[in-house]
């Protein structure tokens, strides 16, 4: 696949990267090609799956999420349906994955304060055991993958 996307395709991406609202005459104007060039490309990627969607990046800190925490999920003996299910429930896990070794799933949380902590995770005492980690920054954030 990375070597099916040229050098236009390298500037479509990165563009949409930064601002997936611009306009296709701008979007066209830095990679040098007319706009429904533009429109063409864009489309392809995304019906090759480049492109997978178009979405609003919001802030947790202005939504009054000022606390962000990862949490490993070890399922109790059969408890492991019931524990993904309780996780999918959960509105403030904003990503988790199912892994492999002793934990069955990463999650990563966000909080209003540290009080929330504890009941949030009582929640899940009667399906798995939990191990949490408080986030001070993140040098990574989300990003794309290289291309």
């Amino acid at each position: 696949m990375k070597g099916d996307l040229d050098q236009i395709d390298h500037v479509l991406l990165t563009a949409l990267l930064q601002d997936a609202r611009m306009s296709w005459s701008e979007l066209a104007g830095r990679a040098g090609v007319s706009a429904p060039t533009a429109r063409e490309r864009v489309r392809r990627l995304q019906d090759i799956g480049v492109i997978q969607g178009f979405s609003a990046d919001l802030s947790a800190a202005a939504l009054g999420y000022n606390l962000k925490a990862i949490v490993r999920f070890k399922p109790l003996p059969g408890k492991r349906h019931i524990l993904e299910q309780k996780i999918q429930e959960t509105p403030q896990i904003v990503q988790c994955d199912k892994v492999t070794g002793e934990d069955a799933f990463v999650a990563r949380l966000v909080l209003r304060a540290i009080v929330d902590l504890d009941p949030l995770l009582d929640r899940f005492s009667r399906c798995a055991t939990t191990h949490t980690s408080v986030v001070k920054t993140s040098p990574v954030p989300h990003r794309a993958p290289p291309f």
